[in-house]
């Protein structure tokens, strides 16, 4: 079936120029998805695919998604993205290419390095409200992580409600600076990010 898809998408690209085929799936509660090539804008140079994982307590949601690459988003190729405190946690691990049917296959993740750091940010979550919340405590920074943020605003993580957030903790380096979410929907929200402390 997967070849039938692929040739209907050539004879496509063969009718209609030269614009790159990428797959296109998205896939909530699995780490891989499979979906159908598309033909991409003029302006897309670059396929991607990859994994979104929302942890709130006990419950984990992971999404695989392949596509398209908006163009304005090529700065976070190849980038793992991480945020957490004691409560929530949230990571997007996506990998590009630049050539037909390239981003294929299984979307692979490379290990989470959950070692502390040496940093801290101050930490706190809420459910309740978009208003900024109040530090509880301090959680120690791991991994690549050496940046502090504080989000508030409204999102719907994959298979729940909208609904509105506040929280604080630690993110990795250019966080704020390339906050491009695949999956998870973030609607009038604040981002700030800084240096985080020394333990």
């Amino acid at each position: 079936m997967r070849a039938i898809f692929a040739a209907v998408a050539m004879l496509q690209a063969l009718i209609t120029g030269d614009c790159l085929l990428c797959e296109k799936c998205l896939s909530t509660g699995s780490t891989q998805c499979s979906g159908i090539f598309k033909q991409c804008p003029p302006d897309v140079t670059h396929c991607v695919k990859g994994l979104e994982n929302n942890t709130l307590g006990n419950n984990v949601v992971v999404t695989a998604f392949k596509d398209c690459l908006n163009s304005s988003e090529e700065a976070a190729c190849g980038r793992e993205f991480t945020l957490h405190n004691s409560v929530f946690s949230f990571r997007i691990s996506r990998t590009c290419c630049d050539s037909d049917f390239c981003n294929g296959g299984e979307v692979e993740v490379p290990a989470l390095d959950e070692t502390p750091n040496g940093y801290k940010c101050d930490e706190c979550f809420t459910g309740q409200s978009s208003g900024s919340c109040t530090p509880t405590g301090e959680v120690p920074c791991t991994g690549e992580q050496d940046t502090c943020t504080i989000f508030s605003g409204n999102a719907v993580i994959p298979g729940g409600t909208l609904q509105p957030y506040s929280l604080k903790g630690c993110v990795s380096r250019d966080y704020c600076d390339l906050f491009y979410i695949p999956v998870t929907q973030v609607y009038s929200y604040d981002l700030q990010c800084s240096p985080a402390k020394k333990l």
